[in-house]
């Protein structure tokens, strides 16, 4: 990025030469000089650092913009909790938000959109807009190069090298578990990650961008010859911005969704270290030059900020009140259909609130991964005034197993289940919790539709263990909840049989359960009375079939053969005039869920709705 002055001035008096002389290249010729400080003056070197001050502007403006967002919505929730809300028709903002809702809620579906893991329209309507407001700036400002390479570096060369710099805090800001974005807006990290993904792309096209003119330029004035020497040249930035850009492609490449996916071991164990060697090298090639380095200090504040939030505070096992390097007791159990239960033993100061996850650590199957699980139930209500290390509360994870650690979890169950009774004890080392929901959706919304498929119960579940409670309480205006639930098999709705079944036998009129069966080939779902179910239950010891029949109280809800089309589905249970919609499960369901909810916006805009909310978790990201 730095401002040449020239060749060395070749031997003997070259003053007066002119500039179509070989020899007239260094400001020691006249004709040279002249014609070097008319290109500065025309396209100033140091005039090109503002374009990454723009692009500082431009991103911390739109962080701006969704801290009000996040304002008004808290100061919603507060008037949610002094004033009874009391039904009427559709206001303007209603309907405005309508359709915004329906252009940011639509997902495109494909085989492209998964390939590079495509956010809602909305969100890539946001994308386009940065990536318009980048390419303006790159491409919309003339000349792109100087008459000569030792007039200088090209000015479009060394924009676009500041602008992709000025990028980097956002990036590392954008991925951090504990950031300073998360604090100020409220959307979560995992939220917050497509985005990082996005942003990251932007920084290698202009990064690219950056490279070509330092390439072309000596290659039209001389050839190979002329680039070789320019590249090789004492204190020039071609030879010291080679490796980071290799780095950067090695990190962008790995990081599209379906490359990462399917190589996520390997994405996770270079990710971060390949990241740390750009930094560092990124310090290498800009040399200090004005305020490159200002950019890449505040990388390193954002990141170690984040790591020293996340280690001390959200980490359990090096939280500053509690005792270092000690896991939490757990204990494993293997249950129908390939999935895994986890109860964590957690210390009772430890709050989190429904739809919230964690990154468990299992040293038995490996020291250094972890990974994220939702927590499937809610804390101790209310919690213990005076805390005891005995008095201890359970936090329960369901784990479906995959591939790679969850697959592992289960054959470590399968191996000891003789001998523990299908279960076996660990330690867990528990990072979190964190995401969640910013909006009081008890207090604010009339229904609530649960949608989920398979383990994306555990999303699901502790919400509605938490809005019955907020009922119960009459802190709520809730007056139906409705859960969807499709598993592939009948024996899997045992998972969370237990905790469901008493939330619907106390709170009859309010909650009502769908049950689906996507395996049409499975046996037909029993439905009997409670006395029935508990005759059929398996002998212990022995492992049911994943397609085995099962029993299902009639009074808990409905069982259905074949997987529900969502756009049909949703529509007749939107009937109140507030509904939140809650989805997880697999990408093509919550795309599905989100067309949907896109197109029930349709309500709010002809007054049958005041307003439709939609809100999605996913299993992985």
């Amino acid at each position: 990025m730095s401002m040449s002055m020239g060749d060395s001035p070749s031997s003997g008096n070259v003053t007066g030469l002119p500039l179509s002389d070989p020899r007239c290249n260094s400001d020691a010729c006249d004709a040279f000089k002249e014609a070097h400080q008319a290109s500065q003056a025309a396209v100033s070197y140091y005039h090109q650092y503002d374009y990454g001050h723009y692009t500082t502007w431009y991103y911390l403006a739109a962080i701006g913009v969704a801290m009000f967002v996040y304002f008004y919505r808290l100061s919603r929730n507060r008037r949610a909790h002094r004033q009874a809300r009391v039904p009427g028709k559709s206001t303007v903002a209603h309907k405005i938000l309508a359709l915004v809702r329906m252009v940011n809620y639509r997902h495109f579906k494909g085989r492209v959109a998964d390939y590079f893991g495509f956010p809602s329209l909305g969100s890539l309507t946001f994308i386009a807009v940065t990536s318009l407001f980048l390419l303006l700036m790159t491409f919309l400002v003339h000349p792109y190069y100087r008459g000569r390479r030792g007039y200088g570096s090209p000015p479009l060369a060394v924009r676009t090298g500041l602008m992709a710099q000025a990028l980097t805090p956002i990036i590392v800001a954008l991925a951090g578990k504990v950031n300073f974005i998360t604090m100020l807006t409220g959307i979560s990290h995992e939220k917050l990650n497509v985005f990082h993904r996005w942003v990251s792309y932007m920084c290698l096209f202009l990064s690219i961008v950056h490279t070509v003119p330092f390439i072309v330029q000596p290659l039209k004035e001389g050839g190979p010859a002329a680039l070789r020497k320019q590249y090789y040249k004492p204190g020039g930035m071609e030879y010291t911005g080679t490796p980071p850009l290799g780095i950067l492609v090695g990190i962008v490449v790995l990081s599209i969704p379906w490359i990462r996916h399917r190589f996520y071991t390997l994405f996770y164990r270079l990710h971060i270290p390949m990241y740390v060697i750009y930094l560092g090298l990124l310090f290498w090639h800009s040399k200090q030059e004005e305020d490159s380095w200002v950019y890449l200090y505040a990388t390193l504040a954002i990141w170690l900020a984040s790591c020293l939030g996340r280690f001390f505070y959200k980490w359990q096992t090096f939280h500053i009140f509690r005792d270092w390097f000690h896991g939490l007791p757990a204990r494993v159990e293997e249950l129908p259909g390939g999935m895994t239960k986890v109860t964590v033993l957690a210390p009772p100061d430890l709050q989190w609130k429904p739809g919230q996850h964690v990154w468990l650590r299992l040293p038995h199957l490996s020291v250094l991964q972890n990974h994220p699980f939702t927590i499937a139930n809610l804390p101790r209500h209310p919690p213990p005034k005076a805390i005891s290390d005995s008095d201890l509360q359970e936090m329960i994870f369901y784990v479906r197993a995959h591939h790679g650690l969850t697959l592992d979890l289960l054959k470590s169950v399968e191996k000891h289940d003789v001998a523990e009774n299908r279960g076996r004890s660990v330690s867990v080392h528990v990072d979190g919790p964190y995401g969640g929901i910013v909006e009081d959706v008890p207090a604010l919304y009339e229904s609530l539709i649960f949608v989920a498929g398979g383990s994306g119960i555990s999303v699901c579940l502790p919400w509605i263990q938490y809005a019955a409670r907020r009922v119960t309480e009459d802190s709520a205006t809730t007056k139906h909840i409705h859960l969807i639930w499709m598993v592939r098999y009948p024996s899997q709705i045992q998972w969370i049989i237990g905790e469901l079944e008493p939330l619907v036998n106390a709170h009859p009129d309010l909650i009502q359960v769908d049950f689906f069966i996507t395996d049409t080939s499975s046996p037909a779902v029993s439905s009997t009375d409670s006395e029935k179910n508990s005759e059929g239950e398996t002998t212990e010891g022995s492992k049911p079939s994943e397609k085995s029949t099962t029993t299902v109280n009639p009074k808990l809800g409905q069982v259905h053969t074949g997987r529900p089309y969502l756009p049909n589905l949703l529509p007749p249970l939107l009937t109140a005039r507030r509904s939140f919609i809650l989805g997880c499960g697999p990408e093509s369901l919550r795309t599905d869920l989100a067309n949907s909810a896109s197109a029930a916006q349709k309500k709010v805009l002809t007054g049958e709705a005041d307003i439709i909310t939609l809100h999605t978790e996913s299993f992985g990201w």
